[in-house]
C-alpha cells in the first residue's frame, strides 16, 4: 500500500471535511433534522481528527527513516503569480504537514472535536443549532488552512477566515445589541493587526523574492540589510518585518495594545469561547512567530520588544483577572495573560517553549471554559455566571469540580501537572535570554514580571475555584449589586453579561456528553506535559534518553528540524534551570496560599481596604476608556469633519460652482437664439467659412521612430495630399512631390546631427528619460542616479556632469563610481553618440539629435510645413576612428 500517496490525499481532506460540513449545514441545515446536522457537523471534524492522527503517525515513521527535515506535502494547484521587477513569484495552494503544523493539527482537530461533542448537549435547545455548527465547522477549516499553508498568502486566507468566523460566533446571539457590538469590536481590532501582517508579508517578499515559508527562512541570514521606505532607512529588514508581523500577532493573539477584544468575546456561546481561547484563533499569532522563527531570531531588537510586550501583557491581564466576578471573564483575562507568557517565550528565543505552552494550555483552558459553561448550564445562568452567587458546587457537580480543580492546578503551574512543565520552560527561557541580549538585565526583568504574573495566576484561579466549589450555595440568599458594589474583588459586569437574578437552587448534573468531554480534557491537563520530561529529570539528576530524545525532551527533539530557538552555552547554565523551577513553584505556592487564606472561608474580603486600586482593576486599567477618548472620539470627529467638507465644500461650493458654470454656458449658447433671421444667416456664413478654411488647407503631424541610426518618418494621409521631404533639414528637398510619399526612411550619419542628448536607462523610476544638451553643464542629481553612486562617500560626494565641447561630450566623473567602455572611467572622458557611461546602477547613453522637414500640398495648391526632431543611438565609435575622421562640429553641435 502506498502510504505516502494516501497521506498526501489525507492532508487535503483534513481541510475539506470541515469545509464541506460548513457548506452542507449552511445550505441544508435549516431544513434538516437536528440529528443530521449533528452527524454532519461533528462527523466532519471527527473525520479530520482521524486523518490528522493517521498523518501524524505517518510523519513519525518518516522522521524515523529520513531524519528531522521531512514533511508531508500536497500541492493542490497553482493560484496566481506576482511579478517583482524581473522576478516571478508563484503563489501555489500547497499544504504542508510537518513537525509544527502536525502538532497544531492534532490540537485543533482533537480539542475541536471535543468542543463539537460538548456543543451537542450545550446548544441542544438553541434555535440556531444548524447555524452554530456551520460557523464552528468553518472556523475549524479556516484554522487548518492557516496552519497547513506553505506560503504566507495561503496562511493569510486562513488568518482572515478565523477572524471572520470569530465575528460570526462572538455575535452569534446578534439579537442582543451588546453581543453584536462585541463581535464587531473583535473584527475591527483584528483588522488593525492584519494590516501589519500584510505589510510584513510585502517586506519579506521584496527582500527574499518569495512568499514560501521555507524560502523566507532559508534567506533569514541575509535580512540584516537595511530596509528603505523611499529614501528613509527604517532599520534592518528582519527588524521591520518582525515588528510588522508582531503587530498582526498582537491583534490575533490579544497582546498589548490590541487585547481589548478578547474579554468581550465572552458574548458568544461557551463552546465558542473554548474554541477561540484554547484551540484556534488566539494561538495563531504564536504559531506564525514559530513558523518564521529564523526571521525573528535575526533581530534582537524585535525579540526584545516581543518579550517585554508579552511579559507586560501577562502581568496586566493577570492583575485585571484578580477582581473580576464573572466566570468566563476571569478565564478570558487568564487567556490574555497566558498568551503573554507564550510571546515572552518567543521574544526570549524559547520558541519551542512557547509552542509547548500552546499545546498544554489547549487542554486545561478548554477544560476550564467548558467546565464554566457546564456550571452555567447546571444553574441556568444567562450570559455569564457571577461567582459571588455560587459556592458549594463540589458536591452537586463532582465531575465538573474535579476536572476544574486539575485544570486550575495545571494553569497555576503546580508541579507535575502539564502547565508546570511548559511554564518552567518559559521562565528558563527568560533567564537564558540574559545571554541573548547585550542588556542582560532585560532577561531578568522579563523573568521577574513573569513570576509576578504566575503568582497572580495561581491566586485568581483558586479564588475562582474556592468561590464556585467551596462554601455554601449563595444564589438563593445573596442579592449582589453590580455597579454600586464597592466590595473587594467586585467588578462591573460588561454590557450584555448582567445577571441580577438568582440561579437555579437545584443545579443539575451534566449528561454524558459534557461529563465525558470534561473528563478527557482533565486527564490531558494532568499528563500533556509529559512529552517533555527534561525539567523533571534535570531536577532529579537523572539522565535518560526516551524515544530517541535526549534526557526525555521529546518535544524539543520533535521540533528541532522546524523551529529554531536560542541555546545558551557556558558555565552556570544548568544552575539556571533550578532558579526557573524554584521561581515558578514559589509563585504557585504563594498564589494558591493567599487564595486559600482569603477565599476558602466565606465572608472574608481582605481587599476592601484598597478599593481605589481595585476600581482601577475592575475597569481594566481604563484601557477601553482611553481608546474611546482618543481613537474612537478622534475617529468620530474626523468623520464629522469629513461629512462637513462633503456637505459644504463638495456639495455646497464645487457642485454649485459647476452647476453655475453649466448654467452660464447654457445662457451664452442661447443668446444667438433671438428670433432674428439675419443673425441666424450671419452665424451660418461664419460657420461655413471656418469649415471651408479647414478643408482647403492641408494639415500634417510628423512623427519619427529611431532604430540606432535609422529613422522612419511618417505623417497622416489626407484627401488629395502630396508630400515632399527634406529628410536632413538642410533646406533642400530630397524628394519630388508624390501622393504616396507620406513616409520616408533615412540612415543618418555624423554630418546630419544637429545636437546631442543624454538617455537615462535604469534609473529609479525604471523608465528611459532623455535630456537634450545645450551650452550649459548638466549635473546628475540623486533622483537621477539613486543611491550608492559614490566611489568613496567619505572622500567626497560631488556628482558627475556632462557638457558639449564642439563635436564631443565631456564627462567629468568627479566623486562618482563610473565605468566607460568596460573599464573604470578616467577623471575626464570625451564621449561620442553611441557611447555608454555606467554611474552606480544607472546607464547613461549618448545620443545624437537629427531633424527632418516635410511639406504637404493639397488639391487647392495650399502648402503646410512641419519639422520634427528625434534622438538616435548610433553604434559606438572607437577613439581611433574619431581621431581619423576629425570632422568639425555641425551647425554648432548642440540644440
Amino acid at each position: 500500500m502506498d502510504f505516502a500517496n494516501i497521506a498526501d490525499k489525507a492532508l487535503l481532506w483534513i481541510v475539506l471535511l470541515p469545509l464541506f460540513g460548513a457548506v452542507i449545514n449552511g445550505v441544508f441545515g435549516r431544513f434538516a433534522d437536528k440529528s443530521m446536522v449533528t452527524l454532519v457537523g461533528v462527523g466532519s471534524v471527527a473525520g479530520a481528527f482521524v486523518l490528522s492522527l493517521f498523518s501524524f503517525f505517518h510523519l513519525v515513521g518518516l522522521k524515523g527513516a529520513l531524519g528531522d527535515d521531512v514533511a508531508i506535502t500536497n500541492e493542490v494547484y497553482h493560484w496566481f503569480s506576482l511579478y517583482l521587477g524581473s522576478s516571478e513569484i508563484p503563489i501555489n495552494v500547497t499544504f504542508v504537514f510537518d513537525s509544527l503544523s502536525g502538532i497544531m493539527a492534532m490540537v485543533v482537530t482533537g480539542i475541536g472535536l471535543l468542543i463539537h461533542i460538548y456543543s451537542i448537549e450545550y446548544m441542544a435547545d438553541d434555535p440556531g443549532y444548524a447555524r452554530f455548527f456551520t460557523y464552528l465547522n468553518l472556523f475549524m477549516a479556516s484554522m487548518l488552512i492557516l496552519i497547513f499553508g506553505s506560503s504566507m498568502p495561503v496562511m493569510f486566507v486562513g488568518w482572515e477566515g478565523v477572524g471572520l468566523c470569530s465575528y460570526l460566533l462572538i455575535g452569534f446571539w446578534y439579537e442582543n445589541g451588546s453581543y453584536a457590538a462585541a463581535g464587531k469590536k473583535a473584527f475591527i481590532v483584528n483588522r488593525i493587526g492584519d494590516f501589519g501582517v500584510l505589510l510584513g508579508m510585502f517586506v519579506l517578499m521584496m527582500a527574499t523574492r518569495s512568499l514560501e515559508f521555507d524560502d523566507i527562512n532559508a534567506a533569514a541570514s541575509s535580512l540584516g540589510t537595511p530596509f528603505y521606505f523611499g529614501t528613509f532607512e527604517l532599520g534592518a529588514t528582519a527588524t521591520v518585518a518582525s515588528l510588522l508581523l508582531f503587530l498582526g500577532c498582537t491583534g490575533k493573539s490579544a497582546q498589548i495594545p490590541l487585547f481589548v477584544w478578547l474579554p468581550d468575546a465572552m458574548a458568544g456561546p461557551t463552546p465558542v469561547s473554548a474554541l477561540i481561547h484554547a484551540a484556534t484563533m488566539v494561538t495563531s499569532g504564536v504559531y506564525l512567530a514559530c513558523r518564521l522563527s529564523p526571521v525573528f531570531m535575526e533581530s534582537a531588537t524585535a525579540m526584545a520588544v516581543i518579550a517585554v510586550v508579552g511579559a507586560l501583557t501577562a502581568l496586566v491581564a493577570a492583575s485585571i483577572a484578580l477582581v473580576q466576578n464573572q466566570m468566563k471573564r476571569i478565564l478570558a483575562y487568564s487567556t490574555v495573560s497566558q498568551l503573554g507568557f507564550m510571546f515572552a517565550a518567543v521574544g526570549t528565543g524559547a520558541f519551542t517553549a512557547g509552542i509547548f505552552h500552546v499545546y498544554t494550555h489547549a487542554f486545561f483552558k478548554a477544560c476550564l471554559f467548558l467546565g464554566a459553561g457546564a456550571v452555567m448550564h447546571a444553574v441556568h445562568a444567562h450570559g455569564d455566571a457571577d461567582v459571588r452567587k455560587l459556592g458549594g458546587l463540589r458536591t452537586k457537580l463532582p465531575v465538573i469540580h474535579w476536572t476544574f480543580l486539575v485544570s486550575c492546578l495545571a494553569i497555576s503551574g503546580f508541579p507535575l501537572f502539564s502547565g508546570w512543565f511548559s511554564k518552567d520552560e518559559i521562565l528558563l527561557g527568560a533567564i537564558n535570554a540574559t545571554m541573548f541580549w547585550e542588556q542582560a538585565w532585560l532577561g531578568w526583568l522579563v523573568y521577574v514580571i513573569l513570576v509576578a504574573a504566575a503568582t497572580m495566576t495561581a491566586f485568581y484561579m483558586f479564588r475562582l475555584y474556592f468561590l464556585v466549589f467551596w462554601g455554601t450555595y449563595r444564589s438563593a440568599k445573596v442579592e449582589v449589586e453590580a455597579e454600586e458594589d464597592s466590595s473587594p474583588g467586585a467588578s462591573i459586569p460588561p454590557p450584555g453579561h448582567e445577571d441580577d437574578h438568582g440561579y437555579d437552587p437545584n443545579p443539575h448534573r451534566p449528561h454524558a456528553a459534557i461529563a465525558g468531554v470534561l473528563s478527557v480534557l482533565g486527564v490531558g491537563a494532568i499528563v500533556a506535559g509529559t512529552v517533555n520530561l527534561e525539567p523533571l529529570l534535570h531536577l532529579l539528576h537523572v539522565h535518560v534518553d526516551i524515544a530517541g530524545a535526549e534526557n526525555g525532551n521529546i518535544w524539543g527533539t520533535w521540533l528541532s528540524g522546524t523551529v529554531v530557538h536560542f541555546v545558551p552555552a557556558g558555565e552556570g547554565v544548568g544552575a539556571l534551570s533550578y532558579l526557573a523551577a524554584v521561581g515558578g513553584t514559589l509563585a504557585t505556592a504563594t498564589g494558591i496560599g493567599l487564595a486559600y487564606v482569603w477565599y476558602f472561608k466565606e465572608g472574608r474580603m481582605p481587599m476592601a481596604q484598597v478599593t481605589g486600586f481595585a476600581k482601577v482593576l475592575m475597569n481594566k486599567w481604563y484601557v477601553d476608556e482611553f481608546y474611546d477618548a482618543t481613537i474612537v472620539r478622534g475617529s468620530k470627529a474626523l468623520a464629522v469633519f469629513a461629512a462637513a467638507i462633503d456637505k459644504y465644500l463638495i456639495d455646497g461650493i464645487l457642485a454649485r460652482a459647476s452647476a453655475l458654470g453649466v448654467s452660464l454656458i447654457s445662457w451664452l449658447a442661447t443668446r444667438p437664439q433671438n428670433g432674428v433671421m439675419h443673425s441666424y444667416a450671419a452665424l451660418m456664413v461664419v460657420g461655413l467659412a471656418v469649415i471651408g478654411w479647414w478643408f482647403t488647407h492641408p494639415h500634417t503631424n510628423l512623427d519619427g521612430v529611431a532604430t540606432r541610426s535609422d529613422v522612419t518618418w511618417t505623417t497622416g494621409r489626407g484627401l488629395g495630399y502630396e508630400y515632399r521631404w527634406d529628410i536632413d533639414d538642410d533646406g533642400e528637398a530630397d524628394t519630388e512631390w508624390s501622393a504616396e510619399g507620406n513616409s520616408a526612411s533615412h540612415t543618418y550619419g555624423h554630418d546630419d546631427w544637429v545636437g546631442y542628448a543624454l538617455i537615462f536607462d535604469g534609473n529609479r523610476t525604471g523608465e528611459s528619460e532623455e535630456i537634450f544638451l545645450d551650452d550649459s553643464v548638466v549635473v546628475l542629481t540623486e533622483s537621477d542616479i539613486g543611491r550608492g553612486w559614490e566611489a568613496d562617500p567619505e572622500a567626497g560626494t560631488t556628482p558627475p556632469s556632462f557638457r558639449v565641447d564642439e563635436d564631443e561630450i565631456v564627462f567629468l566623473k568627479n566623486d562618482a563610481r563610473a565605468r566607460v567602455r568596460g573599464g573604470d572611467a578616467e577623471v575626464e572622458e570625451r564621449l561620442h553618440p553611441g557611447d555608454t557611461v555606467q554611474v552606480g546602477s544607472l546607464n547613461v547613453r549618448i545620443g545624437a539629435v537629427v531633424r527632418a522637414s516635410l511639406e504637404v500640398r493639397n488639391s487647392f495648391g495650399n502648402v503646410a510645413r512641419d519639422t520634427s526632431e528625434v534622438v538616435i543611438q548610433p553604434a559606438p565609435r572607437t577613439r581611433e576612428v574619431a581621431a581619423l575622421e576629425a570632422v568639425p562640429a555641425t551647425q554648432g553641435g548642440a540644440r
